[in-house]
């Protein structure tokens, strides 16, 4: 098949160019694309530049993307002209036509599908209302061999006329139909075939034309980051009746920029719209403070919008970057908070020899009981003698003072436990339900009152009334107390082994510990998971200390 673009009054297309010239200045890169389906074996011609404006204008072709013609069967390029003789389906592709003359640079992208059919698909159109005699429309080719030979079809069906140019069309409605005029000619010396296809139609009686309509961007002035890519989106809408002949492209202020666009078609309802997006691999200065115009245009008329592009406020970056810098901080907070137990174990596992304490302590803790008027009871004694060291001791490395199996008979009780607690880091005090029994005895009420003493010298110990025993843990408890709470030099650590433990029964001072460090629950039937916990907090509230040995915790 040998055909040309549709065709396009000289008076339409000069006032389109014009229009075009006076939107985007007097230089100006113009892109430009068209569609061809031909058919295997026939000869094809198309043509760079038909207009008389950009005649004498250099001319290059190429295979998009950058590539060269040279070599190909079949392709002959005639400077503004590129010959398929004949056109072959591995022809199918891409050509790029770019013309040069003075400072208007213009591009034809010539999309072309060959296809393995007989009769090519239509080129023109023709209203039967004012066709009396149809053209086979191929005057280069009669140019180059006037002794071409003619035959015609509709349809794809032959006719009855041969070697014309011409074929009679009256305007009877019968005559609605494609019509192909096949010539065979003579050029440089060979033997080749063209065909031209064109359609013979009648519009209805309400039958319209109009011209398109873009529907964004109108005037806009967009922001845009130096250094980023950045798309700009245009959308039209095609005029009524457009005849695939309305086409959509941009243009700039400026020669020296490059567009580079695409292109789709998508119709919403019975409405076909037209969308092109301009894309912008790298924003830098010179995309800055010009206009970017979609144009879309068709024979019946033409609109346009621009865009114009200024640079972002630093200010507004700086604060995104800055709300996003407070985000991360925040979620590190969060981390930090929620895993504060678990980061500060880790830290002292890594770097175990740092976290050691050197403040001259002899003790990591000192353990004891709180109970009413009886003995601590089974599970306390058995916690504190057994569980406790087990863990602390045996695998942490922890050093303890436990009451109850530590200290020496005949030792003065006021002077060994206010020495005792003195060098030592931590309190434990294990709460059972005898922590809670009330009343106490007088005894107990005056050694434990829910206020602290002013000095250690305010406690009197009545020996005759307590025992041993009950003096020991009712003083020990108020010597480390009025040290935690009033000298500020000993943390305690409340542990509860047995249900039943009131708090608002316990003494002021221990409810004031619960409500601002908590207790730590020993559940000696409990799960696993349950105890490994309760280790877990129990460590992060003692000191640093060394492991003793390297091997995992086992749940006691």
């Amino acid at each position: 098949m040998l055909l040309r673009k549709p065709e396009m009054s000289s008076f339409y297309f000069q006032w389109i160019l014009l229009s075009a010239l006076w939107i985007a200045g007097s230089q100006m890169h113009i892109i430009n694309h068209r569609s061809y389906a031909i058919s295997a074996g026939l000869a094809f011609m198309i043509e760079c530049n038909e207009e008389r404006e950009m005649q004498n204008a250099s001319v290059s072709w190429s295979l998009v993307p950058n590539r060269s013609l040279d070599n190909i069967n079949g392709i002959n390029i005639n400077v503004n002209v590129l010959w398929f003789l004949p056109a072959d389906l591995s022809h199918s592709g891409s050509y790029s036509c770019l013309s040069r003359k003075g400072n208007e640079t213009w591009e034809t992208i010539f999309e072309v599908c060959v296809e393995n059919k007989t009769c090519p698909k239509l080129n023109r159109k023709d209203e039967v209302t004012s066709t009396k005699e149809l053209f086979c429309f191929l005057p280069h080719i009669f140019e180059i061999d006037p002794q071409a030979q003619v035959t015609w079809r509709n349809n794809c069906h032959p006719l009855n006329v041969t070697n014309s140019k011409v074929f009679p069309i009256n305007r009877d409605q019968d005559k609605v139909g494609l019509y192909t005029c096949f010539v065979s000619f003579t050029f440089e010396g060979k033997n080749y075939s063209a065909a031209q296809t064109t359609e013979i139609y009648k519009h209805s009686s309400d039958y319209v034309v109009t011209k398109p309509k873009i529907i964004y961007p109108k005037e806009e002035i967009q922001k845009v980051t130096l250094g980023e890519s950045y798309t700009i989106k245009c959308k039209a809408l095609a005029g009524k009746n457009d005849n695939e002949e309305t086409s959509i492209y941009w243009l700039s202020d400026s020669e020296s920029l490059d567009l580079n666009y695409d292109f789709s078609i998508v119709e919403e309802g019975d409405q076909k719209y037209m969308l092109s997006v301009l894309n912008i691999t790298e924003v830098t200065e010179e995309y800055l403070y010009i206009n970017f115009t979609c144009v879309v245009q068709h024979p019946a008329g033409l609109d346009f919008g621009k865009v114009f592009l200024i640079p972002a406020s630093q200010n507004e970056r700086y604060f995104w970057i800055g709300l996003g810098l407070v985000a991360l901080l925040i979620l590190l907070c969060a981390v930090v908070f929620l895993f504060r137990v678990d980061l500060v174990l880790a830290y002292r596992a890594v770097c175990s020899s740092a976290a050691v304490s050197s403040d001259g302590k002899l003790y990591d803790a000192y353990v004891c009981c709180l109970h009413g008027d009886q003995h601590c009871s089974s599970s306390a004694t058995k916690f504190a003698l057994d569980f406790l060291p087990a863990v602390l001791e045996d695998l942490y490395g922890y050093k303890l003072f436990i009451s109850g199996r530590d200290e020496l008979p005949g030792e003065a009780v006021h002077e060994v436990i206010a020495d005792i607690m003195s060098r030592s880091r931590r309190l434990i005090i294990v709460l059972t339900s005898q922590s809670c029994v009330s009343p106490q005895t007088d005894a107990t009420k005056s050694l434990l009152p829910d206020k602290l003493p002013i000095s250690d010298h305010d406690v009197q110990l009545k020996e005759t009334t307590t025992s041993s025993d009950q003096i020991w843990a009712a003083y020990e408890q108020r010597v480390g107390l009025y040290d935690a709470l009033v000298k500020q030099g000993l943390k305690v650590i409340l542990v509860q082994v047995e249900d039943g433990v009131e708090e608002a029964l316990l003494p002021e001072s221990l409810q004031y510990i619960s409500r601002t460090k908590g207790i730590l629950k020993w559940r000696p039937n409990a799960s696993e998971r349950v105890n490994k916990s309760f280790w877990k907090y129990m460590r992060y509230r003692m000191p640093p200390a060394k492991r003793q040995k390297n091997q995992e915790l086992t749940v006691l």
